[in-house]
């Protein structure tokens, strides 16, 4: 099937799981199940002095993943804006700022 030029896979939701765990076991081996997805995603970062939101270089598919070992949770990002040699961007990346 091909829809402007681009190759469309023709897959059910139960076999888009099943690839996107596979994909997600080979970056992460403890990811044990994939809870919930969103497929696009972008990050804001907002700055309470400006009072404005600032776009980061982060957006792709979304997992909230349990996982076989300590955090049991955990989300992922598969990034497709990254600059480094890892496309994911995970909760344990994460750090808070006040």
């Amino acid at each position: 099937m091909s829809q402007n030029g681009k190759l469309i896979p023709n897959l059910d939701q139960h076999s888009t799981k099943l690839l996107n765990l596979t994909v997600l076991q080979r970056i992460n081996p403890f990811v044990e199940a994939i809870l919930i997805t969103a497929a696009h995603v972008t990050f804001y970062e907002f700055n309470i002095n400006l009072s404005q939101w600032s776009r980061k270089d982060v957006e792709g598919s979304f997992f909230v993943v349990k996982r076989n070992t300590q955090w049991r949770f955990q989300f992922i990002v598969m990034n497709r804006c990254f600059h480094e040699s890892s496309p994911l961007l995970h909760s344990d990346s994460l750090t808070r700022t006040s």
